[in-house]
């Protein structure tokens, strides 16, 4: 595993995600101190990378660190499929402010122009 400092992963981040694709993960360092892992999920020998991918995109997207369209795209599935998921597991599609909402709204927007 290399390790890259904080500068080096900001100058040139495909440095830093190339090598977390040849050697699984990458280390970033501040001030000489491990703060992150940057983790090439394709190469942990995880049986099933899909699960991983949708696990954190909903867990990123209860959070509120990001929108429904993002979650989607994070889990590698079509936004109704995503939205299904979340239904079924009763969790709010709902934004909570209107910022989120607008972002929410120009996503579905955008899915739909690409699939009419």
């Amino acid at each position: 595993m290399q390790a890259f400092s904080v500068r080096q992963l900001k100058s040139n981040p495909s440095t830093v995600l190339k090598a977390a694709e040849a050697d699984a993960m990458a280390l970033v360092t501040s001030h000489q101190q491990p703060t992150a892992l940057v983790v090439a999920l394709d190469r942990l020998g995880l049986p099933d990378t899909a699960a991983v991918r949708s696990g954190l995109a909903l867990s990123l997207f209860r959070s509120g660190s990001i929108s429904v369209g993002s979650a989607a795209q994070i889990a590698g599935l079509p936004l109704p499929r995503f939205l299904e998921i979340l239904s079924s597991l009763k969790i709010p599609v709902v934004a909570s402010d209107q910022v989120e909402l607008d972002a929410d709204l120009a996503a579905a927007r955008r899915w739909l122009g690409e699939h009419n």
